[in-house]
């Protein structure tokens, strides 16, 4: 089994961004946590202050990435004499409750563009677009702004960065083995010394480092994973009778229970609601 921790989530749960400014600033822009959606802004040049509602205050002058992975509203003050050239996408996670992406990511991220590992050839790709006009731009532009955020998971990963939750328990080098193992079967019929195996940990120990770093338990977790997993393959039509025992449950009541308690509903009332939402 590969070592890889972004691929099992990447194959089930997707963030999908849309490009919504390109250009340079002159005036100030206001981004508000109403429209309940992250915002992911490069600065391709210029400088501008940034204020937003937990009282941060952030000046850059340096081409930089400025990431809110969760609803915040906020004001980009641009220099007022050369503006600031910006690319501006709005986030949406799927499956916002329990999306393992969104929570890998913290609710704010800033870095310099140059510490994006070996994005520079995508960021140079981005901005040509960003600054043109040709076909089907708007489109591209949403595919490379997700390849950004594929690789701001990858910088932030790699830095460790976090605190309690998901994100560091993936950077601990034995839990995120028994992570990974979860993540890509999650059909399997997980027991507590099975998980501790992959991380080469006694049953005691490791439900002990797992409660800590991740803040549940590993069983909690477990049951969020595959009912979240479950919706996921609702959502793209695999049939409810067979979505049950794809996520690890040997009946279909004992699938609908879990789901109902995490949820809040059932498996159909929950895609009528979400085909209602659009």
């Amino acid at each position: 089994m590969t070592d890889d921790p972004l691929s099992p989530l990447l194959t089930h749960f997707s963030a999908r961004a849309r490009v919504f400014y390109t250009g340079t600033l002159c005036g100030q822009a206001t981004f508000d946590a109403a429209a309940n959606a992250g915002y992911l802004h490069l600065l391709n040049a210029g400088r501008l202050h940034l204020r937003d509602d937990s009282g941060r205050v952030t000046t850059l002058s340096r081409p930089s990435l400025l990431f809110y992975s969760r609803p915040l509203t906020h004001r980009i003050e641009p220099d007022p004499d050369g503006g600031a050239d910006l690319a501006c996408a709005s986030v949406v996670f799927d499956h916002q409750a329990f999306n393992p992406i969104a929570l890998a990511l913290p609710a704010h991220f800033q870095c310099d563009l140059d510490e994006l590992d070996d994005a520079g050839a995508l960021l140079e790709l981005l901005f040509g677009e960003a600054f043109a006009q040709r076909p089907a731009r708007a489109e591209v532009l949403n595919r490379l702004f997700e390849l950004v955020l594929i690789q701001l998971l990858r910088t932030t990963l790699a830095r460790g960065n976090g605190d309690v939750g998901f994100l560091r328990a993936l950077a601990h080098p034995q839990l995120r083995k028994a992570l990974n193992a979860l993540h890509a079967e999650p059909e399997r019929d997980w027991s507590l010394e099975a998980l501790a195996g992959h991380a080469a940990m006694s049953r005691s120990h490791f439900a002990e480092v797992f409660r800590r770093e991740v803040g549940q338990t590993p069983g909690e977790y477990l049951t969020r994973w595959r009912i979240t997993t479950a919706q996921a393959l609702l959502r793209r039509g695999t049939a409810l009778k067979l979505v049950g025992e794809r996520v690890g449950y040997a009946s279909q009541a004992g699938f609908l229970r879990a789901f109902k308690q995490i949820v809040g509903t059932s498996p159909r009332q929950w895609l009528r609601e979400c085909d209602a939402a659009g």
